[in-house]
């Protein structure tokens, strides 16, 4: 039998916090909220709250991670 992935959904006040960690990473590492980096982390970000990961700095430290790794 499969093993079944829980996801939570996102609250608005969850979503506000996703999209504010999402454009700070953006800026900070200068990705393109469009381009495929862009959609990756918020794609990343979005899951991880989903499975339980809702403390924002966590969030943060995730995006800075994510970001720095791209293109290695």
């Amino acid at each position: 039998m499969p093993t079944k992935t829980v996801r939570n959904p996102v609250g608005p006040d969850q979503l506000s916090m996703l999209q504010k960690v999402f454009d700070q990473a953006c800026v900070e590492h200068n990705i393109s909220k469009s381009s495929p980096d862009g959609e990756a982390l918020a794609l990343i970000l979005v899951h991880s709250m989903q499975k339980g990961l809702s403390e924002q700095e966590k969030l943060e430290s995730l995006a800075h991670i994510l970001a720095e790794s791209r293109g290695t």
